[in-house]
């Protein structure tokens, strides 16, 4: 009989421990079924990183994200630098993982690790949340250079002096200053296009094909960043001269969707490229719009002439931006956000078709637009 009890007690001991073993946090990536490895409590997945990483100089690289990362299981893979700094902290040795080599010895050359079998969704899943380092320098170099040309502390100046006059001349001043505002968030994106190094290298038509095909729409979706970041519709001129403007209808739609596109601006920064690279941004043109500025609908419908080229471009900046979102967000999630960004865009862009019809707008678009196909062509004859 106490042999039996000593038995069950024995069998029950080995669940419990099983159990334990089970619901054991990796200290890495917080999942479930964690041991030691290497000195660490990790995970299976932590364990094959670290051996296929230990060896990776922290000293000669660094985070895109300033160290920030925080390593789950759904976004281990976007970081490698912050995910292996995370092994290193929480005990795992490179040593043990050479003495382990060594002990396994010739057992190595007969054993095929399942880590090298991969089969291809976890290569497409592996592909898309793993930045590379170059591509993490191109997206710190697209957010510092958007941060450096944004004309939001041009616009906060100009607000800022509207409301240190009475309330009679600031309704006064309103229709002329949110027409400078708009002015400013047009030109204001034309120095980050410029700055892009995928446009410096295109032809001086190519570049002025992208403008005339694609400003008033990027430029437009751009002012849902400018106009968050400057404040601008708590200010006078927003609450009163955009609807003098615009009228009070596109002054409704733009605010909800402003409040409904994703709070991460890092991700509007990123689309703004793929936008611009596109061989048209255009949605469909009413027969009612007379705006000179935009091309007659054979040209509107005409495939840009290196088209090949634009492809590329995107493409470089697309698998950037889900693997940015895949980092912050997890795979399910980022399509998620993808998809509530474009509808966004389009959204906005049904906004800026009917902004078109306002001439006081048409005019200010075909000012920019004559004003910067001018700058290219003198930067292009100077460099020549």
């Amino acid at each position: 009989m106490d042999y039996d009890k000593q038995i069950l007690s024995t069998s029950d001991q080995t669940d419990s421990n099983r159990t334990n073993k089970l619901y054991l946090q990796c200290k890495v990536c917080e999942s479930d079924g964690a041991q030691i490895h290497y000195g660490g409590l990790c995970c299976v997945s932590c364990k094959m990183f670290f051996r296929r990483n230990a060896n990776f100089d922290l000293n000669t690289h660094q985070c895109v994200f300033k160290e920030k990362c925080d390593i789950t299981i759904l976004s281990r893979r976007a970081c490698r630098y912050c995910r292996l700094q995370k092994c290193f902290t929480i005990g795992m040795q490179r040593e043990l993982l050479r003495a382990s080599h060594n002990r396994r010895g010739i057992l190595n050359e007969k054993i095929i690790s399942s880590s090298n079998i991969i089969s291809s969704i976890d290569l497409l899943r592996n592909d898309r949340s793993l930045l590379t380092d170059e591509q993490r320098c191109h997206l710190s170099n697209i957010i510092n250079i958007y941060d450096t040309k944004s004309p939001v502390n041009h616009i906060r100046h100009l607000l800022s002096s509207e409301s240190k006059h009475p309330m009679k001349m600031r309704l006064k001043m309103a229709k002329t200053n949110i027409l400078e505002i708009i002015l400013s968030m047009y030109q204001g994106i034309l120095p980050f296009i410029e700055t892009l190094p995928e446009f410096q290298t295109m032809k001086h038509y190519d570049q002025c094909e992208l403008i005339e095909r694609n400003l008033s729409y990027v430029g437009g979706f751009n002012g849902i960043i400018v106009f968050r970041d400057a404040e601008v519709p708590i200010s006078t001129a927003f609450k009163n001269g955009f609807p003098s403007v615009y009228g009070s209808t596109i002054v409704d739609d733009s605010v909800i969707i402003a409040r409904r596109t994703d709070n991460d601006v890092t991700l509007i920064k990123l689309l703004i490229p793929i936008l611009l690279f596109s061989t048209s941004c255009y949605i469909n043109i009413p027969s009612n719009v007379n705006n000179n500025y935009q091309l007659d609908e054979i040209e509107m419908n005409s495939i840009f002439f290196n088209t090949k080229r634009l492809f590329d471009i995107q493409n470089t900046y697309i698998e950037i931006m889900f693997k940015y979102m895949i980092y912050r967000f997890g795979y399910n999630e980022a399509s998620l956000r993808f998809a509530a960004l474009i509808k966004s865009f389009l959204d906005q862009s049904k906004c800026i078709l009917k902004a078109a019809e306002v001439e006081s707008h048409d005019q200010l678009i075909q000012t920019i637009v004559k004003d910067t196909e001018t700058a290219l062509q003198f930067q292009n004859e100077s460099m020549e």
